[in-house]
Formats: structure tokens, C-alpha cells, sequence
């Protein structure tokens, strides 16, 4: 079973200029533990489609499941505890409390899980290390480059031991030598089993993935495997699961 399956997925938008369709009835598995890019130009479908997988909305019409969950049979609660057991979501911006420490801003999702202080503190500052940050617990974002302060993000998604790690143009605001860091990153993620599907415009991230999903006006355009370039300059095949590695293809 794949970790999220969409059939005929649609999100329409009725707005005061009209009727705008914003997913035009999509088919799309993510088997687990693979790492896909989704790709297009702004106004595509991308980020609506990441905003029905995240359960940050609901669909105007199909089905959507993650992790063998209808997403439709959920009301808002449940759908509020599946996002934060099962997805650790990376954006842009960083989103990080200011005032707050690296350790505090890795430990807020475990807030709204009901985790106690004690646990939460040790599981932040796990993440921070598998990000490595673990001499960076005490700093506030201020404190951090853009590339650390991304890294913190990322320690934040992962404490909660999601499913799925969505991360939408997650390095959008970083420099090119720091955006193939967080790259490098996401693939030792992967290496390790986690789920990744990156939202992106742009070609160079999606070099990195081991599937490229390309959309235009609401519909799946292009689905392309392929074996992913290696962010941190190793082989870009033979450390990655099995699923990364054949050659590219085109499916239909």
C-alpha cells in the first residue's frame, strides 16, 4: 500500500471572479520511503496539492489517503492529530520564534501532541544532532545562519517521528552552497527511511529527488524516475534505496 494515495483528486476555488479549478481530478501514489520532487510554475497545482496531502484543506471532490487513512472520513480534530502524528512539514520561511532557542523551537510540536517536558526536551535535542545542530540547542534564530536556522526547521518536522516530510521550496531562501546542505539533508532523510516529497519550481532541486512529478493547470503533466544527483558530491546512486536508483524513465 503506498503512504499516500489521491484518486481523482480535485480542489476547486469558487471565488468572486469565478469558478477557478485548482487540482483537476489527480492520480498519485508515494510509495513509502521514496523521495519526490513536485514540480511546476506557480498557479499549477503544486502547492494545493501540498496543502490537501498536509491536511492543511480538504478536497472539493476524489479521494485522498495517507497511511492508509481516508482523509475525507476525518473532521478537523482528527485531522489536526493526523498532520502532527504523521507529517513534519519544512517551509521557505523558517518560522522560528524569535525569542526562543534552537531546543524551544524544535520542541513546539510536541506541545500540541501532549508530550511531557522531560521527553520533549530529549527529543528535541536528538533531532538538533541528527540535523547537526547539537551544539547549537541554546541559540536563538538571530544567533544562526540561514542554512541553521533551515536545519532547526527541520529538527522541529522531524521530532514528532513522522511518516512524511513535506518540505515546500525549502530552500528558496538560502544560498546555493547552503541550498545543496539542506539538499544533502533531505537524501540522508531518506537514507533513512523517511518519506520526502519536496515542493519546488526549481530544476536544480528536483535534481535531487529519485522522482519528478510535473504539473500544469491542475493535472499531472510528467512523471519522471531517475537517479538523483548527489547533493554532498558521492555517488549518486549507490547510497540511496532501491527504489532511487534505476535509470530514468518516463512513465505514462
Amino acid at each position: 500500500m503506498a503512504l499516500i494515495e489521491a484518486r481523482g483528486l480535485t480542489r476547486i476555488h469558487h471565488l468572486d471572479s469565478g469558478r477557478v479549478v485548482a487540482l483537476d481530478h489527480v492520480d498519485l501514489d508515494i510509495e513509502a520511503g521514496d523521495m519526490v520532487a513536485v514540480m511546476g510554475p506557480s498557479g499549477s497545482g503544486k502547492s494545493t496539492l501540498m496543502n490537501l496531502i498536509g491536511c492543511l484543506d480538504r478536497p472539493s471532490g476524489g479521494s485522498l489517503s495517507l497511511d492508509g487513512m481516508a482523509t475525507a472520513d476525518l473532521d478537523a480534530n482528527a485531522l489536526a492529530a493526523l498532520r502532527n502524528r504523521k507529517i513534519g512539514f519544512v517551509f521557505q520561511q523558517f518560522n522560528l520564534l524569535p525569542r526562543a532557542d534552537a531546543a524551544t523551537n524544535a520542541e513546539l510540536p510536541m506541545l500540541y501532541a501532549g508530550v511531557d517536558a522531560r521527553t520533549r526536551r530529549r527529543r528535541a535535542l536528538d533531532a538538533l544532532a541528527r540535523v547537526g545542530l547539537a551544539d547549537r540547542s541554546h541559540h536563538r534564530p538571530m544567533q544562526l545562519s540561514g542554512g541553521q536556522q533551515q536545519r532547526v526547521a527541520i529538527a522541529r518536522a522531524l521530532v514528532n517521528d513522522p511518516r512524511l516530510l513535506l518540505a515546500d521550496e525549502p530552500t528558496g531562501a538560502l544560498d546555493s552552497r547552503t541550498a545543496l546542505d539542506i539538499l544533502a539533508l533531505f537524501q540522508q532523510l531518506n537514507r533513512d527511511g523517511m518519506t520526502v516529497v519536496l515542493v519546488t519550481h526549481d530544476p536544480e532541486v528536483a535534481r535531487h529527488a529519485a522522482r519528478v512529478v510535473r504539473f500544469r493547470d491542475g493535472r499531472i503533466v510528467g512523471d519522471t524516475r531517475q537517479v538523483p544527483a548527489a547533493a554532498d558530491g558521492s555517488d549518486p546512486g549507490g547510497g540511496l534505496p532501491p527504489m532511487a536508483r534505476p535509470e530514468t524513465a518516463v512513465l505514462p
